[in-house]
């Protein structure tokens, strides 16, 4: 009990002297070595840091926290990976959890590269980055992000006119898609219980997309395996792969996630049967420039005939008849960034009203 508590009290002493004296860090230290670890984080800064460049590895460990809480991740990696082989694995979970707030993915990545990147929240993380099979992904962990699973239930609002399913590959597309379908029922277009939308589901390793930024977002629909899956009680589908312009076929919208509200808004017209007022692709014009008449809830097509009163030229056809448009300025279905007008939410609900089960 005396030698016990004399060697309790000259811990403390010694400790005391490098907090409040000018004992010497590195050799108090090495002669209290079990108690200095279990108080690193009571010394200041450079205290701390000089017992890290000494390379006592716990020092680096604890000191490469300290450096991340102070958004300091690139000096930080200079410690904790001098370090990472004499961490115990609830200390390298700890310190992916810090990489994690800092958003230090390629450090995850080289963690995980070399194995010592836990199992658990941080890991299924970065699985999700990296669009890992969705097999790979626990559906509780997916559940509890407030995203769905493929092969989880999707429910169908009945009250709604027109059901969504949402789905991404990767892990900024799931926020991204839940962004905005907040956005958009904070305030419903073009009215209530028009669009319901499923909360977005994670389908990557079901699905193959092109992931190039100059071209339209395009995914392997035909030989996907989400085309069995998918039960056909969905009026749409919204994919979001990583990269691609944002563009609509067959019921389908593809956008990258990156997008705003607007363009997805303009997207979501062309659901309606909404044509866009820019100049159309030559292989669309060459068919849809040849017919008469309306040809969409915003497009007139003219071969002479007098266009409808109150309407403008639009750029949507440079060859065939000539295209008119209801606003004599940019809307929506010609420049994104403008925005929803009052104008054209009551030619959208006007159509979804006449024509509710057209499309």
């Amino acid at each position: 009990m005396l030698i016990s508590g004399s060697s309790n009290h000259h811990n403390v002493l010694g400790f005391w002297h490098v907090l409040n004296a000018k004992a010497n860090a590195v050799q108090s230290y090495w002669q209290f070595p079990r108690y200095f670890s279990q108080h690193l984080q009571l010394l200041p800064d450079f205290k701390l840091a000089l017992l890290a460049r000494n390379k006592i590895p716990f020092a680096q460990y604890v000191y490469s926290l300290r450096l991340l809480k102070n958004k300091r991740s690139d000096t930080a990696k200079l410690f904790w990976q001098a370090s990472i082989y004499s961490l115990s694995e609830s200390q390298r979970q700890n310190l992916a959890r810090q990489l994690f707030t800092q958003s230090r993915w390629d450090d995850l990545k080289l963690l995980a590269k070399n194995g010592l990147l836990p199992k658990g929240d941080t890991l299924n993380h970065l699985n999700l980055k990296l669009s890992a099979p969705y097999t790979n992904i626990p559906e509780s962990f997916i559940h509890n992000l407030g995203f769905l699973a493929l092969g989880s239930e999707l429910p169908v609002n009945n009250q709604c006119l027109f059901n969504v399913v949402t789905m991404s590959d990767h892990r900024s597309g799931l926020y991204k898609l839940s962004e905005l379908i907040k956005k958009y029922n904070e305030k419903p277009e073009p009215d209530n219980n028009v669009f319901c939308f499923t909360k977005p589901v994670y389908v990557a390793g079901a699905i193959d997309c092109t992931n190039t930024v100059n071209k339209m977002a395009q995914c392997n629909w035909q030989s996907s395996s989400l085309k069995k899956q998918l039960s056909g009680k969905f009026d749409f589908i919204i994919m979001m792969p990583r990269y691609g312009s944002a563009n609509v076929q067959n019921n389908i919208m593809q956008l990258n996630s990156h997008v705003n509200y607007n363009v997805f808004l303009h997207e979501l017209m062309h659901f309606s049967g909404f044509e866009d007022e820019y100049a159309l692709p030559n292989t669309k014009q060459a068919w849809l420039c040849s017919k008469k008449g309306f040809v969409a809830p915003n497009l007139f097509i003219s071969h002479g005939e007098p266009a409808p009163k109150g309407w403008y030229k639009s750029e949507s056809c440079q060859q065939g008849g000539t295209a008119y448009k209801p606003s004599k300025t940019w809307s929506i279905m010609e420049y994104q960034q403008i925005g929803l007008s009052e104008q054209y939410r009551a030619l959208w609900q006007a159509h979804i009203k006449a024509t509710p089960h057209r499309f």
